[in-house]
């Protein structure tokens, strides 16, 4: 009996991390997106779309998403499919398939769903709209500026000023663990805290390897490196690795670019900020705004990505969490309902071939016109149109066309 109750159930809810969007809530999120595909357009980005599924080769060892989060299922051949976790390794597949060397740089943007089997607690989506860009073919410090700002553009498009991008380097930190000759599996295990933000490990572990004193304090102090162009001098001054050296160069040169975009009030940068070694080569970003618990905006360099479809080629990029933004504007300036008709139709039996005419010529104009299906009854109409938000009222009785106002008829 139990189990027949929660079958009729199922017929009325959705699964844990999968939502209806109500007429109210999906108009205001589309508004969101397409202000930003219309920011990436504008700085030469072309829309491009993955399936919703794809083999399960495409996500192995190729992306920063948990493999045990992935929807699988069976195809009718046996293949293993998997619904779509992230987009980005399925664009990579597509630049792999089709494209060559001499249309690099490319620039792709997207807004699509991806899908996650993540652990069930309250507020965690599983079904997720991500609007983001890919830079592919494309080094140096101007490719990570652009992908910055084309962030920064899209966020201020949709309405938030108060937010904040957190910028790091991956190689960084992995410099400073490879130049001071630490044994793998100890710098492995250091880049892990480091990741998890678990200091006092990264320290008991420092102490219990004889890492030398300069590591040691450079990882007991990395959480107070964060800043702006200030705190990274004061880095470059007492880092000396190439590679770690190189790394806060780029940071340096990133910050002088966005400078010039007139955006540098919105980045902060934080060499304790380290990224999955086998994905992320370059800088690695977060966006925070008020409010949110989660972060608005992820993304980095990810230069090895193409290499495993088989063409390997620099490549940078971002995703922006829809879901997330839409719940930060809702809470600062309340969420807006669909636009209402502007305009209803009402005919008699004699007046609907005008009263069509009439609709379809408006419709073309650009006017939100709905159709009455109450006669031309004018009180009738005239409740129908207030009850709705509609403000104007045209009336056929045969050829006869007549305009009201609702307001003026109340």
């Amino acid at each position: 009996m139990g189990l027949c109750v929660e079958m009729m159930d199922n017929w009325l809810r959705t699964p844990d991390g999968f939502k209806d969007y109500l007429a109210g809530e999906y108009y205001f999120k589309r508004q969101i997106e397409d202000r930003f595909e219309s920011v990436f357009h504008s700085y030469g980005y072309s829309s491009v779309g993955t399936p919703a599924l794809e083999y399960m080769e495409v996500f192995t060892d190729k992306g920063s998403v948990d493999p045990a989060q992935t929807y699988r299922l069976l195809d009718r051949d046996g293949n293993m499919l998997a619904l779509r976790t992230d987009v980005t390794p399925p664009i990579a597949r597509i630049v792999a398939m089709n494209y060559s060397d001499d249309e690099m740089p490319m620039r792709f943007c997207y807004v699509q769903d991806v899908y996650r089997c993540s652990p069930s607690y309250q507020g965690r989506q599983r079904e997720i709209t991500q609007a983001g860009i890919e830079l592919i073919g494309a080094s140096g410090d101007d490719a990570d500026a652009e992908t910055l700002a084309v962030a920064i553009d899209a966020l201020r498009s949709a309405g938030l000023d108060d937010f904040r991008i957190d910028v790091g380097q991956a190689r960084f930190l992995q410099g400073v663990l490879e130049e001071n000759g630490l044994a793998p599996q100890v710098g492995s295990a250091l880049h892990s805290c480091v990741i998890d933000r678990d200091f006092v490990a990264a320290e008991r572990i420092g102490r219990e390897n004889d890492v030398p004193g300069n590591v040691a304090r450079l990882l007991s102090d990395l959480p107070m490196f964060s800043g702006g162009a200030g705190m990274l001098e004061e880095a470059l001054s007492g880092t000396e690795g190439e590679k770690s050296r190189a790394a806060l160069l780029n940071l340096k040169n990133i910050h002088s670019a966005l400078v010039d975009y007139g955006f540098e009030k919105y980045v902060s940068f934080d060499l304790s900020m380290a990224g999955n070694m086998d994905y992320y080569t370059g800088i690695i970003f977060r966006g925070y705004t008020s409010g949110m618990g989660f972060s608005i905006l992820d993304g980095g360099r990810y230069d090895g990505l193409l290499g495993r479809f088989g063409l390997p080629r620099p490549s940078v990029g971002f995703i922006i969490k829809v879901h997330n933004v839409a719940g930060a504007l809702g809470k600062l300036n309340g969420q807006k309902n669909s636009p209402g008709a502007d305009l209803l139709v009402a005919w008699d039996d004699a007046g609907r071939a005008e009263a069509m005419a009439e609709a379809a010529r408006l419709r073309a104009s650009g006017h939100r016109v709905i159709s009455s299906f109450i006669g031309a009854d004018l009180g009738a109409n005239i409740e129908f149109a207030h009850g709705r938000g509609i403000r104007n009222i045209c009336c056929f009785e045969g050829a006869d066309k007549r305009m009201f106002r609702v307001e003026d008829e109340n």
